[in-house]
């Protein structure tokens, strides 16, 4: 049953706020309207519904197919405008529905690593999320979540689950691969500094 959207991200917001409290911050910096990319490190499949929630904007993102296979977690991701990508090779109907919710002015979640971090730490970025800033005229917003891999610990514990957003990374230059580089590079240097932050190191 697909459910509207404003009213599924209300009940699970709420939700949220009940069972880990206050989870997210900075969200002021995500602009209200035209195109935006928000980039985030990725340690579980939770990553891209918690960084939806934490919008206010209705948000896409895209999420590999094996995560549809799941009924339940699968009609999820769906409700939440979830966008099926395959990972074997380059899906470019996939990209092209990213980047067409770009150009309608719309809200894009992206993780630059393309895959989950087992150990926490940030990977190694693609240029994908370069490509996709610049081709949808995309302010790109970096984002930091610790915790989403062990939100049981979390909510049991008191762990802290926590996503942060930081200052918007300038989309400069010629839409060329050397230019998709940068970009994605900068915005992986803006994650890993919100990562510093949370840890002091």
């Amino acid at each position: 049953m697909k459910l509207p959207y404003q009213i599924l991200c209300s009940v699970l917001r709420t939700t949220m706020r009940l069972l880990w409290g206050r989870w997210e911050s900075g969200c002021e910096v995500i602009p209200g309207t035209g195109p935006v990319v928000l980039a985030s490190n990725h340690i579980s499949n939770w990553d891209a519904v918690l960084v939806g929630l934490a919008c206010r904007r209705r948000v896409h993102f895209l999420a590999k197919q094996e995560l549809f296979r799941n009924r339940l977690f699968g009609n999820l991701i769906s409700n939440l405008n979830a966008i099926p990508l395959s990972r074997c090779g380059t899906d470019a109907r996939g990209l092209r529905r990213a980047i067409e919710v770009l150009k309608r002015g719309g809200v894009l979640v992206v993780f630059p690593e393309g895959t989950r971090s087992k150990t926490g730490r940030l990977g190694r970025a693609k240029a994908g999320v370069g490509y996709v800033a610049h081709a949808g005229g995309a302010t790109v917003i970096p984002a930091h979540i610790t915790g989403s891999d062990r939100m049981w610990q979390c909510l049991v514990n008191r762990a802290e689950l926590r996503l942060t957003f930081g200052k918007p990374v300038p989309v400069e230059g010629p839409a060329t691969k050397e230019a998709y580089r940068s970009l994605t590079q900068r915005v992986m240097d803006a994650i890993a500094a919100l990562a510093k932050e949370r840890t002091g190191d």
